[in-house]
């Protein structure tokens, strides 16, 4: 069954929510180890070595999201991780700490935006997936 996206966003901890986002991302992987042997009888083997998480998330500039998106502006200055919580809904979460690389656009003829990449070190923790949400 689908759900709709109106109910997400982006934290940093539990609580302090990053303000104006539209939108988020997030990708999952893992290196991909080849065991082929002459015992695998023709057939390429392998198996799933390091996993690793990035993603990005979007929406309007808002200088004024002092625990948001000025608190994302300084733990980049200062080369410090974030803890991310990205939320689909309220039952439905991801989260993990990350490293974060941002960008501010600013055209002549639409809003400022907000954008921010992200690279996630150490495990990523779902919550509400798999349980019928």
């Amino acid at each position: 069954m689908a759900i709709e996206g109106y109910g997400g966003g982006v934290y940093l901890g539990d609580t302090m929510k990053v303000a104006e986002i539209a939108n988020w991302s997030l990708d999952m992987s893992a290196d991909d180890i080849d065991i082929t042997s002459f015992d695998s009888e023709g057939w390429r083997e392998r198996m799933q070595g390091i996993k690793e998480w990035s993603g990005s998330f979007e929406g309007n500039f808002a200088p004024g999201d002092t625990t948001g998106q000025a608190a994302l502006i300084n733990a980049w200055l200062n080369g410090q991780k974030v803890t991310l919580k990205l939320q689909v809904n309220e039952a439905v979460k991801f989260s993990g700490d990350a490293f974060v690389n941002l960008s501010i656009e600013t055209p002549v003829d639409d809003k400022v935006s907000f954008s921010c990449d992200f690279s996630g070190t150490g495990p990523l923790t779902p919550s509400g997936v798999g349980s019928g949400s």
